[in-house]
């Protein structure tokens, strides 16, 4: 027979193992969907102080797939990684504290939906309050199981994390209970939402955008500066693959963010080859610089008109602590003409700007990018969420990571890893472009706030109950 200290080992074990592989950078999806269950399973049987212990300890250690990249790749401030490294363990295991609760109290129905309604609605708190936004949420792990994907069309990626932690809150509460009903209302939810992912996905559409090259050049350099022999190079050769690569029709070509560093000097020396090119080739071109303008550093993307007009500018709204910390950041979207929405990076860890985007009604967002190479896979999955909840395709040009273009259902239609020994690596494609957004575009996050609605309620209604229960009982017992 196994030990009371033995369980509690195994469980801690068996949820940070889970979630290790279920999450992170590269995680296996199925996975996410078993990683609280151990814990959740123990929770019942223990102490409060056992059950909290347990579930911080799972959760922290299960995160750690993620602290090298926090530190050192992404060099975010320490005190910042140290409250992103804590504060992940702590809701999750207050939705433990949560679910147990309920399940003690014979709320086993209540209990399963209280525990994905407590980590979703963390999620969402969490993604106001940080810089790195709903990045690190559950719902990108699940960016390639379309079916699932599609609910956050409703409900924004907080459903998507709802699902995944239903499934295992279910779970423990008919082992815990050997009650049937917890299972009956799981097996509808993911019902019905699977049900609308089959459906959305047979039936999006929209016009077809122009065709699109992502185009990222071979290169050693970051900010490859304009005043150096480097920087007029990296620009004869994009010049040198607008003018000599066969015409396969593109008509917009976007390059990675960042791709060069410039100021109002030598801007010129980068923009007027780059305009001639494009206008000869009769293509719109989108390139990401590093600009010091009128003393203000700006992460910018410049979109070219083919036809010789005016650029479109856009400011990257969402900066990178740390790496970021001397840019000033923008405040305004920006369209280019079709319904060509602009963003740069890491403007699309943030949900609300994705919104704010499907109710202006763009069709398509081109996104500059500058991955570090170790996230290409999880970076390039939240467009595809981005695109998803607000009913957009994305076009997404990452030096360091994935050259990828995703339609709003979340399909990858064209994907490639740069940093190959080819001098260019390219992909290109058609993208749908449908129109009016999304039900999460036009409501926002109603989902978000009826999950907290719920994780608060709760807690208090049994309160309330309570205090009159003990009302009436001292009341009788006067009498």
């Amino acid at each position: 027979m196994v030990s009371a200290r033995s369980r509690v080992v195994l469980a801690v074990v068996g949820t940070a193992v889970l979630q290790y592989f279920g999450t992170g950078l590269r995680p296996i999806p199925w996975l996410t969907w078993l990683a609280p269950l151990p814990i959740l399973l123990l929770a019942p049987a223990v102490s409060v102080r056992t059950a909290a212990a347990a579930a911080f300890v799972a959760h922290l250690l299960g995160g750690a797939n993620v602290w090298h990249y926090y530190a050192f790749d992404l060099g975010l401030p320490p005190p910042l990684v140290l409250l992103t490294l804590v504060l992940f363990p702590s809701l999750l295991t207050g939705a433990v504290l949560l679910f147990r609760a309920a399940l003690l109290r014979g709320h086993g129905p209540v209990a399963a939906a209280l525990f994905p309604a407590a980590v979703a609605g963390a999620e969402y708190v969490v993604g106001l309050a940080t810089p790195a936004g709903a990045n690190w949420s559950l719902a990108p792990t699940q960016s390639d199981l379309l079916p699932v994907l599609q609910v956050a069309s409703l409900t924004g990626g907080w459903g998507v994390s709802f699902l995944v932690a239903l499934v295992p809150a279910v779970v423990a509460v008919v082992v815990t209970t050997g009650r049937s009903g917890a299972a009956l209302g799981g097996v509808l939810v993911l019902g019905l939402a699977l049900g609308y992912g089959f459906v959305r996905l047979a039936t999006v559409d929209g016009v077809t955008s122009p065709r699109i090259t992502l185009l990222s050049a071979r290169t050693d350099q970051d900010e490859v500066r304009m005043d150096t022999p480097a920087g007029r190079d990296l620009v004869a050769a994009y010049v040198g693959w607008l003018t000599t690569a066969p015409d396969d029709g593109t008509r917009v070509v976007v390059l990675p963010e960042k791709g060069f560093q410039a100021d109002d000097t030598t801007l010129p020396t980068l923009l007027d080859p780059l305009s001639a090119a494009a206008r000869a080739r009769g293509v719109d071109l989108v390139v990401g610089v590093k600009l010091r303008s009128a003393g203000a550093l700006r992460n910018v993307a410049l979109y070219l008109s083919g036809q010789g007009d005016e650029p479109v500018v856009y400011t990257k709204n969402h900066l990178v602590p740390g790496l970021e910390d001397a840019f000033t950041a923008g405040t305004d979207l920006a369209f280019a003409p079709g319904r060509i929405g602009i963003a740069v990076c890491a403007d699309l860890g943030h949900p609300e700007f994705g919104r704010a985007y499907g109710r202006a009604n763009a069709g398509l967002l081109v996104v500059p990018a500058l991955d570090f190479t170790v996230d290409a896979w999880s970076q390039s999955r939240v467009q595809v969420l981005r695109g998803v909840e607000s009913g957009f395709s994305v076009a997404r040009a990452a030096h360091l990571g994935y050259l990828t273009l995703s339609d709003p259902t979340g399909r990858v239609v064209a994907q490639a890893a740069t940093g190959s020994a080819t001098p260019f690596v390219a992909v290109s494609g058609t993208l749908p472009m449908p129109e009016g957004g999304t039900v999460y575009a036009r409501w926002g996050d109603w989902f978000a706030w009826l999950c907290l609605l719920l994780v608060v309620g709760y807690p208090t209604w049994w309160r309330s109950r309570s205090g009159r229960r003990s009302a009436i009982s001292t009341s009788g017992s006067r009498s």
